[in-house]
């Protein structure tokens, strides 16, 4: 009896889907990272411009002034809104990714296991054949000595 061919390969390819997972999961941890950062940067410019606005209003200045503050301000908004909604995407993709690579090492884990019974059912097959032949042996040379 020898040991099934199936089990290495079906375990080498669960073993590549789990690094793929693995990669999947890095870069998408890196996209909510990026993200979080591009959210933070956004908000400290925002900030920035409320008090660059309440240090103009303070001062004499045109509408224009006013209205070209107020309208950077509105785009600085929307686009902290729109990488808020990128973000709660991202989020749910690496949420998404992590549980495709828990499913992809648990299916790792399986392979391997199945790989290594069919190995030990090998083995033991082996031993109780040894076995067998070793008492047949003996048994052999007790009748021929009789």
């Amino acid at each position: 009896m020898k040991p099934r061919a199936a089990w290495p390969v079906l375990a080498k390819k669960a073993k590549e889907k789990c690094d793929e997972a693995h990669a999947n999961v890095t870069k998408a941890r890196q996209r909510v990272t990026h993200l979080q950062q591009s959210r933070q940067r956004m908000a400290m410019l925002y900030e920035d411009y409320v008090r660059r606005s309440q240090e103009a209003e303070r001062q004499v200045h045109s509408m224009a002034q006013t209205l070209n503050f107020r309208g950077f301000m509105q785009q600085l908004q929307s686009l902290i809104a729109r990488v808020d909604e990128d973000l709660l995407h991202a989020q749910q993709h690496l949420v998404n990714t992590q549980h495709a690579l828990r499913a992809a090492e648990q299916k790792r884990i399986q392979m391997e296991t199945l790989m290594e019974q069919d190995l030990k059912a090998v083995r033991e097959y082996a031993r109780k054949r040894e076995q067998r032949e070793m008492d047949e042996a003996g048994v052999m040379l007790y009748n021929l000595k009789s």
